[in-house]
């Protein structure tokens, strides 16, 4: 299992890994490889540039728009997100070679491979809008479907999946935290003026109904659809693997990584835009 977080929400929850990364030793490389992380992080560039270059995110005209574009791929090139990563990573695992063996095991495992490819597989269909639409589809009928069919019973697989390691409260602290630095990067560009630091903490915490919501249905309709595969027993053993402490430990230590990265390149990102938009003003 990728222990991932969902989508970003905003243009916040993405990454930079601009600074440069020491070589990695060959446990880090055993990990990365492991967990698929070049595949996933190809993915997430790709999820993160077009949450950034929307729009309504970026409203940015000519060849300001253009060198955004270009700062924004390169924040956003798949190496620099796995090289940050696994770094913040190594320092979490460091004193705890018991998590890292025990990650390992599972994800060389027959079950763990299998999990490991349907997440990634899952996350890049998701890309294009027709199957994201479709999987949230496939949500709303199993949520109307009866709890004793075999629809609900497999929702309620896939809720039970989503506790045991505590999955919505940890990707709604992450958009929190990275909607926050967003938010910081745009203040230390003057780009948002008239708004205190206070002002930035209220903006932020009046998203957390949204970002909670949406991290439900986003998470609920991704699971749903990657672990379709599954019969309802390697369900069941995916579920009774992540209840395990080592297991639950390593979630945790996998998101630490991605928040301390994450919050990193919203910020890069905020203040990116923020510099684009003073530039537009002049």
């Amino acid at each position: 299992m990728l222990h991932t977080p969902i989508r970003p929400l905003l243009a916040a929850a993405l990454l930079v890994g601009l600074v440069l990364i020491p070589l990695r030793p060959a446990y880090a490389d055993e990990l990365s490889d492991a967990y698929l992380l070049p595949e996933l992080f190809e993915v997430m560039a790709t999820e993160g540039q077009r949450s950034v270059l929307a729009e309504d995110t970026a409203p940015l005209n000519g060849g300001i728009r253009a060198q955004f574009v270009q700062e924004v791929e390169e924040i956003y090139t798949p190496s620099r997100i796995e090289d940050a990563f696994v770094s913040v990573l190594q320092e979490e695992l460091q004193n705890r070679p018991d998590l890292r063996a025990d990650a390992l095991d599972f994800a060389r495992s027959t079950l763990g491979q299998r999990v490991l490819r349907l997440e990634i597989s899952a996350r890049t269909a998701m890309l294009e809008d027709e199957v994201d639409e479709a999987a949230r589809r496939a949500l709303m009928d199993a949520r109307e479907a009866p709890s004793d069919s075999a629809l609900g019973q497999r929702l309620a697989l896939v809720r039970d999946r989503i506790d045991a390691n505590d999955l919505v409260d940890l990707n709604v602290s992450l958009g929190l935290n990275t909607s926050y630095a967003y938010y910081r990067g745009l203040y230390a560009e003057g780009a948002v003026d008239g708004l205190s630091q206070e002002d930035l903490l209220q903006i932020i915490w009046a998203q957390e109904g949204e970002i909670r919501a949406e991290t439900v249905d986003w998470i609920e309709a991704f699971f749903l659809m990657a672990y379709q595969p599954l019969d309802d027993d390697e369900f069941q053993a995916l579920i009774d693997y992540a209840q395990t402490p080592l297991a639950d430990r390593f979630n945790q230590a996998m998101f630490q990584a991605f928040d301390a990265v994450f919050t990193d390149i919203s910020r890069s990102i905020g203040q990116a835009l923020g510099r684009r938009l003073q530039a537009e003003e002049l």
